[in-house]
């Protein structure tokens, strides 16, 4: 494998792994728009005080909301299967978004990124405070990866266009996310 094989190589995986940490974002926005918009809605006070900016107290809050009988009830279940997917990405996500990238390669051509990530969860678990998470993508791995996720994204965002369009939120300037 020379140089630059392996450039090549490195600049694929690298605009796999941004398309994977995109299309998490782009989830991750819609949920936290999603809690502000339902402030309007007096049934979900308590869930919409605050926006997180951790993607799985997202989740939770909207997991909440649908939780009540109120006007988001009529979308629980297509919401549930965005929720379950994106908390499924979570991980893999955080790892490429956080962790400190390698490129691994031997002389038969086999190669990937390596990810390493101190892990506070891990850390509490094992009671090794330097506990780390560490995994090895190929670039076929982040090719399914990025297919799943842009997918998901995708899905996510036609339903909230129809959560939208259902309330009259269409038209509407987006909301400040305070």
């Amino acid at each position: 494998m020379d140089l630059d094989e392996i450039k090549d190589i490195i600049t694929a995986c690298t605009t796999e792994r941004g398309w994977i940490a995109n299309s998490f974002a782009q989830i991750e926005f819609l949920l936290g728009d999603l809690i502000v918009r339902c402030r309007q809605f007096p049934e979900y006070d308590l869930q919409t005080q605050t926006v997180s900016h951790s993607a799985a107290k997202r989740v939770s809050k909207v997991r909440s909301i649908l939780a009540l009988d109120g006007p988001m009830a009529v979308f629980r279940g297509d919401l549930s299967v965005i929720l379950d997917g994106f908390e499924e990405y979570q991980d893999v996500r955080n790892l490429l978004a956080h962790g400190y990238c390698e490129f691994h390669h031997t002389p038969s051509g086999d190669c990937g990124m390596y990810f390493r990530k101190f892990d506070r969860a891990k850390a509490e678990e094992t009671g090794d405070p330097a506990a780390k998470i560490e995994k090895t993508f190929r670039l076929i791995d982040l090719e399914y990866h990025r297919t799943q996720l842009v997918a998901q994204s995708d899905r996510a965002l036609d339903l909230i266009s129809t959560i939208h369009v259902h309330f009259g939120w269409a038209d509407e300037k987006p909301v400040k996310m305070e």
